[in-house]
């Protein structure tokens, strides 16, 4: 009797033992999830606000970068290269990662690029002295913040993945429990409105492929209304690539889709011959878009929110303090003129002035949004210059939602989802409720 007592203390012994060991190996495995996702999301924040830079009236570097795949790759190495700080680890399971660059090495890299990649004529060389001058900071600087889950998101640098490496372990991706308060409907709404938001993106990429020295594919789609619909109609038929990415402390939600560059290439040829009718573009041109675009796949990530209902429930039930302009999108109202606006040309070239004067009064608008009684963005991106970075570059991807005209003027609405803006205000939040007051 005793001999069986004193087995089963020492099997009991055994068990816990292991299960001890065990409990190491996944916290283990957790931290270095959470250290992956933290290291891929300073890299994606760095690229996000070096593409954000504006380098002319006229173009940012995200624009620049569309120019030609070898450029593209060359701005990603040089992001993927930037080095990261050390990383902090949080009680509650998450990872930080700092990481900064001079913008003096921003543009000394742009333009090297530009001098050995560029074929176009809208970026001057001279045009990269005038960053240091559009902004005010000396450094870029990012948090990366990470959960302890196995998928990355999407969109980040080319090469990042795997320079991160697999993730450790086999750790089952899960639902964060942000997400789980709001239920699996607002999710899946969300994930729709990501797909949709992604495809516009695309048509956007598209859009902006040069045709000749003076012409983008824009300037051809905005010829007919039956060729925008039939582009429109094509896109939808995009693939997504892997599984939507779930922000872990906010309720936004990424899906990435991509279209191989030959059925674009064939849509537009087919468009062409059905449709175009004037002399502009010819079929050549468009035969030149295979040596310009050289990737084999355009690529989107769009993002998304729950609808405003399943907001209000959640700010309702968990977040009182969310800001009601982070339920819906914040939008503005541009307008521009030509004196050629009854040709399509004329029309094309109001729109963008009245986009330019919309994204103007955006900016000025999300400055101007409230986070507490006593702060505003602009207060807040004062404070904290990676802030101001990372509210640039969602300038750059807002979209326009609306374009409508009149006799003699174009009427373009540009807007961002709240919570977009709110997650950069949030991560900062977040943070320092991390770090605790005095440190």
């Amino acid at each position: 009797m005793r001999i069986q007592g004193a087995l089963s203390i020492a099997l009991l012994a055994l068990l816990t033992t292991a299960a001890a060991g065990a409990q190491e190996i996944l916290d283990e495995q957790k931290k270095l999830l959470a250290k992956r996702a933290a290291e891929a999301d300073a890299y994606r924040k760095l690229a996000e606000a070096v593409y954000g830079l504006q380098i002319n009236s006229r173009t940012y570097v995200q624009d620049f970068v569309a120019e030609s795949d070898d450029i593209r790759t060359e701005v990603d190495t040089f992001v993927r290269g930037i080095r990261l700080g050390t990383p902090i680890w949080y009680e509650d399971g998450t990872c930080e990662v700092p990481a900064e660059v001079t913008v003096a090495k921003v543009v000394e890299t742009l333009r090297s690029v530009h001098k050995r990649h560029y074929q176009g004529d809208s970026v001057k060389t001279s045009d990269f002295e005038s960053i240091t001058r559009r902004i005010e900071k000396n450094v870029i600087k990012v948090i990366g913040m990470g959960a302890p889950r196995e998928d990355l998101p999407p969109d980040l640098p080319e090469g990042v993945a795997e320079q991160l490496g697999p993730a450790p372990g086999a750790v089952k991706p899960s639902i964060p429990d942000i997400w789980r308060k709001v239920g699996g409907q607002a999710r899946l709404m969300a994930q729709r409105a990501a797909r949709v938001d992604a495809q516009r993106r695309l048509a956007e990429r598209i859009k902006g492929v040069r045709l000749t020295a003076r012409t983008q594919v824009r300037d051809f789609v905005v010829e007919s209304d039956v060729i925008t619909t039939e582009l429109d109609a094509f896109l939808i038929g995009a693939r997504e690539v892997g599984r939507p990415y779930l922000h872990h402390n906010e309720l936004i939600v990424e899906v990435k889709m991509v279209v191989p560059t030959e059925q674009v290439i064939t849509a537009i040829k087919r468009l062409h011959s059905r449709y175009y009718k004037g002399d502009d573009i010819k079929g050549s041109d468009i035969e030149k878009i295979t040596k310009t675009v050289i990737k084999k796949d355009f690529e989107a990530v769009g993002m998304g929110v729950p609808p405003p209902q399943y907001l209000r429930r959640y700010v309702e039930l968990v977040e009182p303090d969310l800001p009601d302009w982070a339920i819906g999108a914040v939008e503005a109202e541009g307008q521009g003129t030509d004196p050629a606006i009854n040709t399509p040309q004329g029309k094309l070239r109001a729109a963008r002035a009245a986009e330019l004067d919309a994204r103007r009064k955006l900016a000025e608008r999300i400055a101007g949004l409230q986070i507490s009684a006593e702060t505003m963005v602009r207060d807040f991106a004062a404070q904290y210059d990676h802030i101001s970075t990372l509210v640039d570059a969602i300038m750059v991807d807002a979209l326009v939602s609306q374009t409508r005209f009149t006799e003699q003027t174009a009427i373009v609405t540009v807007q961002v989802p709240g919570m977009r803006v709110w997650s950069v205000v949030n991560d900062e939040l977040y943070r320092q409720s991390l770090r605790g007051p005095g440190e």
